[in-house]
């Protein structure tokens, strides 16, 4: 069996996030960076913040006009020196809301009641592999808490082969070619059964003897 349940993006808690995801609300510079390109662009701090400090200054990238919303992401200061020096404004005021604005197509609501308008807002997600069933199968993870899998995305679990960024956090292309390489890799286990199942049901003609 071949698990490809992928993972769920848990997106922050804050009004107005989860209706615009994928639309003025974003996450991956890679897939939208270039859409907005030169736009003023906000990066909303999260829980995921090894991502999110990553995600700024990649953002920063396809903009000289970033401004980074820690919302409660505590900078020290050789972060705070390293957005500095790309130009990268922080505002440590807490975030309420993402809304609409009249002049911009997204804005962001601080606690203080100031709006900071952009053309999109950059989250940074926990990714949460949909995992459930490997764990009920006792599958061994590896430190990080992702399930372990050999190169061909073969678990501890006989028989049971996990792929995509159900294991691995990557890209979608990198995901497909690995449920390539399990594929094969598990025809080549069945076939190898079909063989041993064949073998052990084989039986010799009558008359076929094999000279001593």
């Amino acid at each position: 069996m071949i698990a490809a349940t992928g993972l769920r993006d848990e997106l922050p808690p804050i009004p107005g996030v989860a209706p615009r995801g994928g639309h003025t609300v974003l996450h991956c510079p890679y897939c939208h960076g270039f859409e907005v390109r030169d736009a003023p662009l906000i990066v909303l701090g999260a829980a995921n913040r090894p991502f999110t400090l990553h995600q700024v200054q990649l953002v920063r990238q396809w903009s000289d006009k970033v401004v980074f919303a820690a919302n409660g992401i505590d900078l020290d200061e050789t972060e705070r020196a390293r957005l500095a020096a790309r130009g990268i404004e922080v505002i440590d005021t807490p975030v309420t809301a993402v809304i609409d604005h009249d002049q911009a197509p997204v804005a962001v609501e601080f606690a203080d009641h100031r709006v900071l308008a952009g053309a999109a807002v950059f989250i940074g997600p926990r990714f949460v592999a949909r995992d459930e069933l490997l764990a009920e199968l006792g599958c061994t993870r590896e430190d990080s808490g992702a399930v372990a899998v050999d190169a061909t995305g073969q678990t501890s679990t006989p028989g049971l082969w996990a792929v995509g960024n159900l294991v691995r956090d990557t890209q979608a292309i990198v995901s497909a070619a690995s449920g390539v390489t399990a594929a094969i890799a598990v025809n080549h286990h069945l076939l190898a059964r079909d063989i041993d199942r064949a073998l052990s049901e084989h039986r010799p003609p009558a008359g076929d003897l094999t000279a001593s």
